[in-house]
């Protein structure tokens, strides 16, 4: 049987996501440091602007 180069990737893909991978909630946790992160360091670039969202009511 031959190793086509797509199943090749795959495999490789499973042993680093064996090596490195998080749980989930450590991966969502880091997502939203980083989404606030980004979204702090945007704002920082327009300091005149309000950017946060009218609040209702």
């Amino acid at each position: 049987m031959e190793n086509t180069p797509e199943l090749d990737g795959i495999a490789d893909f499973d042993e680093l996501e064996a090596l490195f991978g998080q749980d989930d909630s450590d991966l969502a946790k880091m997502e939203s440091v980083m989404l606030t992160q980004n979204l702090e360091g945007f704002a920082s670039c327009f300091p005149d602007w309000d950017l946060h969202p009218p609040k209702h009511g």
